[in-house]
């Protein structure tokens, strides 16, 4: 289980969901630079679409191995981030595409200990957004539609299955935890020959949260405070398969698998991490 290689024949397919409610308007640190959340997060997301679209590149032009979704969830309801009204799109048609690019200051320390500034520019797929509630239920619901609708589509039955990224920074306001676990174990029933849907949690902490430990991919729900979003987090997320564990082991620090999908307030270095978990530690051919 979850072996299959991806091809073109066999793609795999990416849903990654970000909570845009007014809650992200809050202002956060990412590494040395002050942005909101929402900015930090469609930021974390460019960067992982543009690295899927690198990975796609070969010498003959775009391959399409993956099909991807971003699906943004706020007060206006739940939509699509990325391609209109089309559940998936793929790489080759965002490369086809105009899309407007941002700057950004980034300081790197060279190996004698200096520091240099360099500018770098990535495509601006996703705007930052930040409005309203959290209609969490409602975009699990829209998910379960869409990785249902992929996996039964016969050209996709023996792929390896898709991987859905929910970052989030609070509860949903749409649901109680009892529906979302409800919901959320639908999701992960859904299978290719090759696996179950993956789901992982990402938890984006406030700043008054930063002096917290961050909780990256527990091994058990002893890691996590005692508080009841943390534990309803950890029950709707998918255990990690065995071929995750050497890339988790390294951000993690160790730990004993198996891992679960997850984090509790973690920072938005943590969810770029997360978010190249998600896709790393899968065969392209």
């Amino acid at each position: 289980m979850y072996q299959n290689s991806i091809t073109r024949t066999h793609r795999t397919a990416f849903v990654i969901m970000i909570d845009q409610s007014g809650s992200m308007q809050e202002s956060v640190l990412f590494g040395t630079e002050r942005m909101t959340k929402a900015e930090g997060v469609a930021l974390a997301a460019n960067t992982f679409i543009d690295e899927i679209i690198s990975r796609s590149r070969r010498d003959g032009g775009i391959y399409d191995y993956y099909d991807i979704a971003a699906i943004g969830y706020s007060g206006d309801g739940v939509y699509s981030l990325l391609d209109g009204e089309r559940s998936f799109t793929q790489p080759s048609r965002l490369a086809a595409r105009e899309v407007r690019k941002t700057s950004r200051m980034v300081v790197n320390t060279l190996p004698d200990g200096k520091e240099i500034m360099t500018v770098c520019q990535h495509n601006a797929w996703i705007q930052p957004r930040s409005v309203g509630g959290t209609p969490m239920y409602e975009a699990f619901s829209k998910v379960l539609e869409m990785v249902s609708a992929w996996c039964r589509k016969t050209s996709n039955a023996d792929s390896y299955p898709p991987t859905v990224i929910n970052i989030t920074d609070g509860e949903g306001s749409d649901a109680d935890g009892e529906k979302i676990r409800e919901i959320t174990a639908r999701i992960k029933t859904v299978k290719t020959s090759d696996g179950n849907v993956l789901l992982f949690n990402m938890h984006l902490c406030g700043e008054h949260d930063s002096v917290a430990p961050s909780v990256l991919f527990p091994c058990d729900r002893s890691e996590l405070p005692d508080r009841r979003y943390a534990r309803l987090l950890y029950d709707i997320s998918s255990q990690m398969p065995e071929a995750y564990n050497p890339l988790i082991a390294e951000i993690r620090g160790g730990g004993r698998p198996p891992y679960k999908g997850m984090s509790y307030n973690c920072s938005l270095s943590n969810i770029a991490d997360v978010l190249n978990i998600g896709s790393v530690s899968i065969n392209v051919m």
